[in-house]
C-alpha cells in the first residue's frame, strides 16, 4: 500500500513537508500505471514567502488586506464583491496576475519582486495579537516580520495535489479503466479516488486520508485472506536500481537542483 503523501515539492513555493516529491507516483508511473488528474495542484494564496508556511485565511476574515506594490488592495480588480474573502483559485490567481504585472514586490519592499504584502497594520496590535496571534509569531519567528508595523510578504503556495495513483473507491489501483492491478492499493494525498474534482473543497482532504484510509486498510485485510506471500527474485530488480542510481552518480551536469528549482 502506497500511502506517501503529495507531489508539491515539484514547485518552488510549497506548503508540503520535503518528503513530498511523488517519488511513489514516479515508481508507479515507470511501472506503467497511468497517473490521474496530474495537473490539478490546489495553490493556497497566502504562503509565508519564501518559506512557504501557510498564513491562515482566517487572517484575512478578520481584516487583513492585499496590496501590492503600489500600496493598493488589488482584489477589487478580480473579485470586486468579494475582495480578500474569494475562494483560493480566484485569489491566488490575482495574486499571480499582479506578480506577472510587475507589481510583485520583493520581502525588502522594492517593487517587480515574486511576492505581495498581506497587510495587517490598520488592524493595530491589540486586535492582531488577540484575533491572529498565531500569524504574527509565523511571520516574526519565520521571516523576522513584526506584522504590527509591517507587511507581511506571501505568494501563492503549492498546497494540496488533486491527482495521483489511480484507485477505485476501496483502495485497490486501476491499470486501466476496467482493468485493477493485484496486490497494489493506495490512499491518501498520494492517490487519486477522483473524489476533489479540479479544486478541493476545505478539509476534505481528510476524506481521502481518514476515509478512503480506513476503507483501504479493511480491504487489503480481506484481499490477502488466504493468500501467501509471493515469490519475487530480487536480484534483477536489485541490478536495474543499483545500474540506475550508479548512472546518477556518474553524471557530470553543472547545474545543481537547488538552484534549478529557485527558478521557477
Amino acid at each position: 500500500m502506497f500511502a506517501t503523501g503529495g507531489y508539491g515539492r515539484v514547485f518552488n513555493t510549497t506548503s508540503n513537508d520535503y518528503a513530498s516529491t511523488g517519488d511513489r507516483l514516479a515508481m508507479s508511473a515507470m511501472a506503467g500505471i497511468p497517473l490521474e488528474d496530474m495537473e490539478f495542484v490546489q495553490f493556497h494564496p497566502t504562503g509565508l514567502y519564501p518559506v512557504g508556511v501557510l498564513i491562515s485565511e482566517a487572517v484575512k476574515g478578520e481584516g487583513g488586506y492585499l496590496i501590492n506594490s503600489e500600496g493598493r488592495r488589488f482584489m477589487e480588480d478580480y473579485a470586486r464583491s468579494d475582495l480578500e474573502l474569494a475562494p483560493r483559485d480566484i485569489t491566488s490567481r490575482a495574486i499571480n496576475c499582479e506578480i506577472l504585472a510587475g507589481r510583485g514586490v520583493y520581502p525588502d519592499g522594492n517593487p517587480g519582486g515574486p511576492c505581495i504584502y498581506l497587510d495587517l497594520r490598520h488592524m493595530g496590535k491589540e486586535m492582531i495579537m488577540s484575533r491572529v496571534p498565531f500569524c504574527w509569531e509565523e511571520a516574526y519567528r519565520l521571516v523576522g516580520v513584526d506584522a504590527v508595523h509591517e507587511p507581511i510578504p506571501v505568494r501563492p503556495t503549492a498546497h494540496y495535489c488533486m491527482g495521483g495513483i489511480p484507485v477505485n473507491t476501496q483502495g485497490r489501483v486501476r491499470l486501466s479503466e476496467t482493468k485493477l492491478t493485484e496486490g497494489l492499493f493506495a490512499a491518501g494525498e498520494c492517490a487519486c479516488v477522483s473524489v476533489h474534482g479540479a479544486n478541493r473543497l476545505g478539509s476534505n482532504s481528510l476524506l481521502e486520508s481518514v476515509v478512503y484510509g480506513r476503507i483501504t486498510g479493511r480491504n487489503i485485510a480481506e484481499y490477502v485472506q488466504g493468500r501467501k506471500f509471493s515469490e519475487i527474485k530480487s536480484h534483477a530488480y536489485l541490478d536495474t536500481v543499483e545500474n540506475r542510481i550508479q548512472t546518477l552518480l556518474n553524471k557530470k551536469g553543472t547545474i545543481r537542483l537547488g538552484v534549478l528549482q529557485k527558478q521557477f
